[in-house]
């Protein structure tokens, strides 16, 4: 059974290659843009894995991080950024993030980073 993704990003392009390139490693892909709609998703729905862009129309998405998880989130939760530095990676850390990915990023970091920290999947040389 595939490992589910929730993108957490206001982006469309961004949206479309990251969903695009996920479903090809295997994930199911669930993706919306902002985080209030990111906890209607999680109420309705079983998620492994969330990904949550920093700058969400709605707000900062550490928010977001910290906020399901005080409502008991237990996936893994990856915060992609253009921020960049050890106190930002620290920030996202100690909000509940499990990894950091800056961005801009490719596509195949995407995937193996998302495979260490929710466990194998395909393999990323699907998305180079």
């Amino acid at each position: 059974m595939p490992l589910s993704v929730l993108l957490v990003e206001d982006e469309p392009d961004l949206v479309h290659v990251m969903s695009l390139s996920l479903t090809r490693a295997g994930f199911d892909v669930v993706s919306c843009g902002t985080g209030e709609e990111a906890v209607a998703v999680l109420a309705g729905q079983d998620v492994d894995v969330m990904v949550v862009d920093r700058g969400l129309p709605d707000g900062d998405g550490l928010e977001l991080v910290r906020r399901v998880r005080r409502d008991g989130f237990g996936g893994s939760v990856m915060v992609a950024s253009g921020h960049s530095g050890i106190a930002h990676d620290e920030e996202c850390r100690s909000a509940g993030a499990d990894e950091v990915l800056k961005k801009p990023f490719r596509l195949a970091d995407l995937v193996a980073r998302l495979n260490g920290i929710a466990g194998p999947q395909l393999d990323a040389a699907v998305c180079t």
